[in-house]
């Protein structure tokens, strides 16, 4: 019974987690179960595609399962703490817990940085950065510290341009980006790793609520400190799998 329950309670893989957590993204605060069911579905449902939900990237991830099948893993998010539901009225619909939003924050991040990529790759000219504006500040804090991170300067005109339509505090985050970026090449690899703590602790933000986790040697909760760097990589957002009591009593 204890090994059934402890199933239950085990996390979807990662591909699959991410999967659903991008395909909520599109309907937070607006959708509930069902609709995100069929998202993951690739359903053809008229208000679906109304919506334009079937450009979500996450459409049809599960195509060849059963609506039923899909609900139990939505489901599944929900028990396991990635998901949960609020109460508006008479309807239900899907939030981010904050472990959620960690995650997929980070890889809408990630997203972001991949397309730059492929733009600078492809000798592509955005013809704006609105795009950027008004969105989370913690997600877009994130993107810049990937950038950061890349210690490329090829990002540097992109940035340009974003900087001339954002919000001030967004401004000021661009323009260290790009100053040090600039200087990274005078800039040795303990002063580059030093820089990147520093600037870590402006633009990596908690979120609002704290995440727990279990320990998987104790089983005792503790809080997670998503503003460490070292748990940001170009995987994604690694979770610890001990309490730092436990990783202490092991060295």
């Amino acid at each position: 019974m204890k090994k059934q329950m402890k199933n239950q309670m085990k996390p979807l893989p990662d591909p699959e987690l991410r999967a659903i957590l991008r395909a909520a993204d599109d309907i937070i605060g607006e959708g509930g179960r069902t609709l995100l069911s069929k998202i993951l579905k690739g359903s053809k449902e008229r208000k679906l595609l109304e919506l334009g939900l079937d450009r979500n990237p996450s459409y049809g991830y599960y195509k060849d399962l059963t609506l039923e099948q899909i609900m139990d893993k939505v489901d599944h998010m929900i028990r396991t703490g990635f998901l949960a539901t609020e109460v508006y009225g008479k309807y239900s619909t899907i939030v981010f817990t904050s472990r959620g939003w960690a995650i997929e924050r980070e890889r809408r991040a990630e997203e972001f940085l991949q397309e730059w990529d492929y733009w600078l790759e492809n000798s592509v000219a955005p013809l704006n950065m609105e795009y950027l504006k008004e969105r989370n500040r913690g997600m877009m804090f994130l993107f810049l510290y990937k950038i950061l991170c890349s210690r490329n300067k090829k990002y540097i005109p992109f940035l340009t341009l974003w900087e001339r339509i954002d919000f001030k505090k967004v401004q000021a985050e661009i323009r260290n980006v790009i100053q040090a970026l600039k200087q990274s090449d005078d800039m040795d690899d303990v002063e580059w790793n030093q820089l990147l703590k520093e600037r870590a602790q402006s633009l990596i933000i908690r979120s609002r609520d704290p995440i727990i986790l279990a320990c998987q040697s104790c089983g005792g909760p503790f809080v997670f400190d998503e503003t460490n760097p070292e748990y940001y990589t170009s995987e994604g957002l690694r979770f610890p799998d001990e309490c730092p009591s436990c990783v202490e009593d092991r060295l």
